[in-house]
């Protein structure tokens, strides 16, 4: 015999159904830079960038290749980088463009930040033509040659800057450790002979075709 009493739900089934829906998570959209402000601001970081890696290779060229500044071969090193940062741009583009082609086929709803949706498809192909144009500006810098020397002797400067900062603290390291030595004064005079010709010497650039045609002579 059946019985009319229908069977009480739990507490945590009552609780649930009692619970408003919850709409999908959806951000309001933020508005954009204008394009023009955005590839401005874009190039002056990659610009930087650029200048930033040439004083890196100057330093590596001068202290562990023993090789002089020369202008013309860091008018070199500023075109390598700047081309090097233009296939990034355009592989960041390739990026965008590949995302973009993605989001158009999703419908739904975000569920991170990098999920992108058909929503998102106007955003991305802004993405990939700002990073297109970012590569062509870097590419155009590349025969501007005040652009190029300008950014080779910043370059330059900053090098050496550094350089003398590495000498200084060598110098102050060795002098710290000595300076209380019974013999320090009597000494005095063949550690800065040492420093003179040794540690100053290693860090400074030498031209090696120089060195190669005095020893023959």
């Amino acid at each position: 015999m059946k019985s009319n009493v229908s069977p009480r739900r739990s507490w945590l089934s009552r609780l649930f159904r009692r619970l408003p829906a919850v709409a999908p998570y959806r951000p309001d959209p933020q508005p954009l830079a204008p394009f023009e402000q955005a590839l401005d601001e874009g190039l002056l970081i990659a610009r930087h960038g650029v200048t930033l890696a040439v004083r890196n290779r100057l330093i590596v060229r001068a202290l562990r290749e023993n090789k002089a500044f020369d202008e013309t071969a860091t008018a070199e090193i500023v075109d390598d980088e700047l081309r090097r940062a233009a296939e990034e741009q355009r592989e960041n583009a390739h990026g965008a463009e590949m995302l973009k082609a993605r989001a158009g086929r999703s419908a739904g709803f975000a569920d991170h930040a990098h999920d992108y949706q058909r929503i998102d498809t106007a955003t991305l192909e802004r993405r990939h033509l700002l990073y297109t144009a970012l590569a062509d500006s870097l590419e155009s810098s590349r025969h501007d040659e005040a652009f190029v020397a300008a950014a080779a002797e910043r370059a330059r400067m900053d090098a050496w800057n550094d350089i003398g900062d590495n000498v200084v603290a060598r110098l102050a390291t060795r002098m710290s450790s000595v300076a209380d030595e019974p013999d320090y004064e009597s000494e005095r005079p063949e550690r800065l002979r040492q420093f003179l010709e040794d540690d100053l010497a290693s860090l400074l650039p030498r031209d090696r075709e120089k060195d190669g045609d005095s020893s023959d002579g």
